[in-house]
């Protein structure tokens, strides 16, 4: 099911591009976000990420982060849980004005190594479902900020994963904001990243991506 999905979303993104014959600009380069854990040690997550635009209207992104971060469940005597965290997604969607709206899939995974009394045990609770996204994005040299050949700008968004089809209470929202540049080629951005998971932990903690044009 989710690589079907995430087949299908591709494939008419393509589709759309070839029907409207517009110019195509493809961004590609890495993702990090130093996610703090709302119990536990932060965890430096990484990982591809990818961006297509066709003309000023359609567009899509694809990222992939990878963590792993440790659980103190007691200090005397000491015992920590190791986790493995996995966080993916693919949207594709168009752009009215500043703002962009979009629809996709989002999966989460979670690697828990757990000790016991006769070794050690390991669960993977899994979350993947369909997700929207509403952001809006701005250069400074636009209108209202007037500051004319400025490369910087800033960026906000909304993405909520509404249903998990993995039935593991992973729905969840991501809430970011920040600053971006872009010069030479390569569109930096740096800002903060808030993830809300009903009935699961609470993450947050700054973000930056690097990408480049082809």
């Amino acid at each position: 099911m989710r690589n079907m999905m995430f087949g299908l979303l591709a494939v008419g993104l393509l589709g759309t591009a070839i029907h409207a014959r517009a110019d195509v600009f493809f961004d590609a380069g890495v993702k990090l976000w130093y996610a703090e854990p709302k119990v536990a040690d932060r965890a430096m997550m990484y990982g591809p990420s990818a961006r297509m635009e066709v003309g000023d209207t359609y567009w899509m992104r694809a990222s992939y982060l990878y963590g792993e971060y440790d659980f103190i469940r007691s200090r005397e005597p000491r015992r920590v849980q190791d986790f493995g965290l996995h966080d993916a997604e693919l949207m594709a969607g168009m752009n009215w004005d500043i703002f962009n709206f979009g629809v996709g899939a989002r999966w989460m995974s979670v690697l828990i190594e757990e000790d016991v009394a006769d070794g050690q045990r390991v669960r993977r609770p899994n979350a993947f479902g369909p997700a929207v996204s509403v952001g809006a994005a701005q250069s400074f040299a636009e209108w209202p900020w007037g500051f004319e050949g400025s490369p910087w700008g800033w960026y906000a968004g909304v993405t909520w994963m509404f249903y998990d089809l993995e039935d593991d209470d992973g729905e969840h929202v991501n809430l970011a904001a920040g600053i971006t540049h872009v010069s030479h080629g390569m569109h930096k951005s740096i800002g903060y990243r808030f993830k809300e998971t009903f009935d699961h932990e609470r993450m947050e903690g700054f973000t930056a991506q690097l990408l480049f044009e082809f």
